[in-house]
């Protein structure tokens, strides 16, 4: 292994020809002939053994080489060490040095040697069990201005254990190495987000003057860094920049976003944003592959942010405004469409929210259902009753005509087994890990995600189609708004249009947050179904005991910066429920502007976080390995215990502050 490590590090062009190798000879076994496949591969085999016992043979001398040096030299201020065309130091096997050579003063120390008495002063970046385990190879160590790969040999000296360090200088090539690595291809694609929506509110000529405004200030703040921006669209611009910049757009966090943000037109601010993909890959076709999949993400989260695609992870930025409402109903119909082919395609349709669901996953999962059920299919809700924040409404739903639609996950996995053609059909959830039984969606033949959390890096990518709208304020609104557009549905049924009610009135906290006028209009189009905001409401009743539960939670709650932090520690069934309770509580109290309450289930720690739109959650809980929406989102830490979480949940908030330069 140390071999390869030191091959992909100074020899990196043969590494690569020998990865070039074996994908021509996989070829060759498919395309042409097997047996000239086999006799390649036993050539590549033999000169990758001859190169070995070259590098064995190599390194066996340069250390047969080194003892010698090492064994006669004296070291105490010999005319021949003094001279020696490398920089020498010995220091005993702590690092405190022993002698050094001219050589090593004048390249390595400089113009400070009484400055020096540890090695680890001239060095900082290893120590010396790293260049003592690194003897035969060398390691890499940086020092001031200058780069160094320092060789190690262990001797003798008045029968004492020293160390011999021989320096050879890299810089040329660390540099040479370094420009390459600045000099690396970004692409980044910038959109307008919310021109359509502004159109509906200016004339056109005011429209043209605050994209030119907008196109300005991108000029400007392109003009700082050594790239060029194309506008190719009326809202919609390429740039082409090398990594250096990318790097300094990162230190300043992308502060387009904010000035954009602030921009005014005729002394009013206008609520313009902008989202920003940036991709970053070996080639600019690949540059702008990513640069499409940063995008798509930044869109998915809500817009106003930057989010950069590196080749295996994601970078974000921004993201602090709410998500901009579309006010067209387009996709919803053409997802509609779609979907009832799908439906009607298959033998039979599954419906799974995510882990532990709520009313909104329960009640959309009831509304896909009653859809399947308008289209002459069978449907089944695969769920775990036992950790379900919504066992009321599936109770109820059990008594209203849905009894045998609940499956345990068990079961849904038996059937789905014994049919090819199934359809699955994800709701409230778009993330792999987060559904209620990730087996469940490797099994499905056909996926379907109805989702209206901000998009996160794990989503689900095998989707036949991913209706994903971050404006909506539930699941529950976005499948009622499909049924609208589905002929078939003529009549939900005064219980699946109570269940998508409970749905809508838990996400919106009874019509408070994330409301848009398509929210209202799914509540209207579900009052004319027979909803009852009466019967709702009962869903939502608590009995005596976790009534007082929640107020102990919320009465040892403490106050940190902008949010409110409480602990529950108190043990409940619905621990999870009492905690998200009391976390939308505590945003009644005055100056509080996010609220987290942590609580252990299950040997895991786990935070519910809420805010009314001022502070991004998500963020803070993506900080924590969680994520969700901008006002409502949740983490789950392993591992760990309260007061250590407590601690994190601090240390994210003071990021966010300080990263979104919020005042403590």
């Amino acid at each position: 292994m140390t071999k390869i490590k030191t091959l992909l590090r100074n020899f990196p062009v043969f590494v690569g020809a020998v990865g070039l190798s074996l994908l021509c000879i996989i070829l060759t076994f498919f395309t042409a002939s097997k047996w000239l496949a086999i006799a390649e591969l036993v050539i590549l085999a033999a000169v990758l053994v001859l190169v070995f016992v070259y590098f064995d043979v190599f390194n066996a001398r340069k250390q047969k080489l080194l003892s010698q040096i090492s064994s006669n030299l004296d070291f105490m201020g010999s005319s021949t060490s003094n001279d020696f065309p490398l920089p020498i130091s010995v220091c005993k096997p702590d690092g405190t040095i022993i002698w050094y050579n001219n050589l090593f003063e004048d390249q390595v120390i400089g113009s400070n040697p009484s400055g020096y008495s540890e090695l680890t002063a001239v060095f900082n970046n290893v120590g010396m069990d790293t260049i003592l385990n690194s003897a035969g190879t060398g390691v890499l160590i940086d020092c001031d201005d200058k780069y160094f790969t320092v060789y190690s040999h262990k001797a003798q000296k008045d029968n004492e254990d020293v160390v011999v360090l021989y320096f050879v200088d890299t810089t040329k090539y660390r540099k040479i190495a370094d420009e390459y690595v600045k000099t690396r291809p970004a692409i980044a694609i910038m959109t307008i987000d919310n021109m359509a929506e502004l159109q509906q509110d200016y004339r056109e000529s005011d429209c043209a003057a605050i994209r030119n405004g907008i196109e300005k200030l991108a000029e400007m703040w392109i003009s700082e860094y050594s790239c060029f921006i194309s506008k190719v669209s009326d809202s919609k611009f390429y740039i082409v920049a090398e990594k250096q910049d990318l790097d300094d757009m990162i230190s300043r966090r992308f502060d387009i976003l904010d000035d954009v943000r602030e921009y005014t037109y005729d002394n009013k601010y206008v609520g313009v944003t902008l989202s920003i993909g940036v991709g970053c890959g070996a080639t600019f076709p690949e540059c702008e592959s990513n640069a499409k999949l940063a995008l798509d993400m930044a869109l998915g989260r809500g817009g106003d942010q930057a989010v950069i695609k590196f080749k295996d992870k994601y970078e974000f930025f921004g993201g602090v405004s709410k998500s901009v409402e579309s006010n067209t109903k387009v996709k919803s119909r053409t997802v509609a469409a779609a979907f009832t082919e799908l439906v009607q395609g298959c033998d039979n349709l599954f419906v799974m929210g995510h882990r532990f669901p709520d009313f909104d996953a329960v009640g959309s999962a009831i509304g896909v259902v009653k859809i399947a059920q308008s289209l002459g299919k069978k449907a089944y809700i695969a769920t775990n009753k036992q950790q379900s924040m919504a066992k009321p409404l599936i109770e109820t739903a059990e008594k209203e005509g849905f009894d045998g639609v609940f499956l345990s996950l068990d079961e849904a996995k038996h059937k789905m087994s014994q049919n090819k053609k199934n359809l699955l059909v994800v709701v409230d959830t778009h993330i792999t890990n987060f559904v209620e039984d990730p087996e469940l969606l490797e099994k499905a033949s056909m996926v379907v995600v109805i989702d209206h959390h901000r998009k996160a890096v794990d989503y689900i990518k095998n989707a036949v189609i991913f209706f994903h709208d971050p404006s909506a304020s539930s699941a529950s609104e976005m499948v009622a708004e499909l049924s609208e557009y589905i002929p078939a549905v003529t009549q939900l049924g005064s219980f699946a249009a109570d269940a998508l009610m409970a749905g809508i009135m838990l996400d919106t906290k009874n019509f408070i947050l994330r409301v848009g006028s398509k929210t209202f209009e799914a509540a209207a189009y579900l009052k004319t179904q027979g909803a009852e905001t009466v019967r709702v409401k009962k869903f939502f009743a608590n009995d005596i005991e976790n009534y007082h539960v929640r107020n102990k939670i919320i009465s040892g709650a403490r106050k940190y910066h902008n949010c409110a932090i409480a602990l529950n520690d108190e043990e409940s069934a619905d621990i999870r429920m009492i905690s998200a309770q009391s976390a939308d509580e505590l945003l009644n109290i005055s100056g509080v502007d996010a609220s987290f309450v942590i609580f252990k289930m299950n040997n895991v720690i786990c935070v519910s976080a809420r805010s009314l739109g001022a502070v991004n959650v998500q963020v803070i809980m993506e900080y924590l390995g969680g994520g969700g929406h901008q006002t409502m989102a949740a983490a789950q830490i392993k591992d760990s215990d309260i007061e250590h979480v407590t601690a994190d949940v601090m240390r994210s908030i003071d990021r966010y502050n300080e990263e979104n330069n919020i005042k403590k």
